[in-house]
């Protein structure tokens, strides 16, 4: 059942985006790989309800808070203030706070919505990178399958049955979805995969995979040679994530951690003469180090390899 709020995005705003399927193509696409069963006009008209949503809660909260704490004071000058201007500045605050919350408001909107057109390849990205993970252990059971004489289109169903394998089990549902559900033979269905998988290496399996099927070759020797190949690869991989482990760990301790205690101790003492102010120390002790940790733990769990 379809989510109420997109039924009624899409109501509004789904008539604007269905002529422009041709300047979304890129979206259409990532949407596609990330197997979201959402028509690309429904999560734009979702987008750009959420957008004026967001625009409107900012609006609020600007007037709100320009109503507690009142309107920045802008100085004027005769460089931004023409002479015939001077007898309206009486309203400088009402036209201040009218500018103020029209352009945070513009801002929020852009960004909201932005964020919308970017969110699909982001997640694109992600499962590339979760597929690239499970794959040569699912090329492995593959082959161990194959060798076991289990028919291709068992292997595949077996392995979209087996959740152990992440997204490459999804993947290989949606094999099997064309092959049960909509009837297509197995060389159409890989194909299809191959086309919509947000994986290269998922993607250049199944071209070999095609390659071997349609030539009325045996799948066992192609997954055990592809099982070497992923292995010796992901040792490769495994040996450089350690070494750039290292690196990052390195330049965390200098710049974080050495570098810091430094300069809190500087600092310190220069504070003690008179010739600095706290307010530096303040920043480095509750700003720097702790938004570098966060930076550094969110940069690591991205580069860490599920497995």
């Amino acid at each position: 059942m379809a989510n109420p709020y997109f039924i009624f995005a899409y109501n509004l705003f789904g008539k604007y985006y269905e002529k422009k399927r041709v300047e979304f193509f890129g979206l259409r696409h990532n949407l596609l790989k990330n197997r979201l069963d959402l028509a690309f006009d429904v999560y734009m008209s979702a987008a750009l309800l959420s957008s004026l949503l967001s625009a409107l809660v900012a609006l609020l909260g600007i007037s709100f808070l320009f109503v507690i704490f009142g309107v920045p004071d802008v100085q004027p000058t005769r460089i931004m203030i023409p002479v015939w201007m001077t007898p309206y500045l009486q309203y400088k605050s009402i036209v201040l706070g009218v500018f103020f919350a029209i352009m945070f408001t513009v801002v929020v909107f852009a960004i909201v919505y932005k964020l919308f057109l970017v969110y699909p390849a982001i997640m694109a990205g992600d499962r590339k990178r979760r597929i690239d993970t499970m794959l040569p252990y699912a090329v492995n059971y593959m082959s161990a399958m194959s060798g076991a004489g289990v028919l291709p289109v068992d292997l595949f169903r077996s392995l979209a049955n087996n959740d152990i394998y992440g997204e490459m089990a999804v993947e290989c549902r949606y094999l099997v979805r064309d092959l049960e559900i909509l009837g297509k033979d197995l060389v159409t269905a890989m194909k299809n995969l191959s086309v919509t998988t947000p994986s290269t290496a998922l993607q250049d399996f199944m071209q070999g995979a095609i390659t071997v099927v349609a030539s009325g070759g045996q799948l066992e020797p192609y997954f055990e040679i592809k099982t070497e190949q992923y292995i010796m690869e992901n040792r490769q991989n495994q040996k450089e994530f350690l070494e750039t482990l290292g690196l990052l760990g390195e330049t965390y301790v200098t710049a974080f951690v050495a570098g810091p205690l430094f300069l809190v101790v500087v600092i310190s003492i220069m504070s003690i003469m008179g010739s600095a102010q706290m307010i530096f120390l303040y920043i480095i002790i509750y700003a720097l180090i702790p938004i570098g940790s966060i930076m550094y733990v969110i940069l690591i769990s991205m580069m860490t390899p599920e497995a």
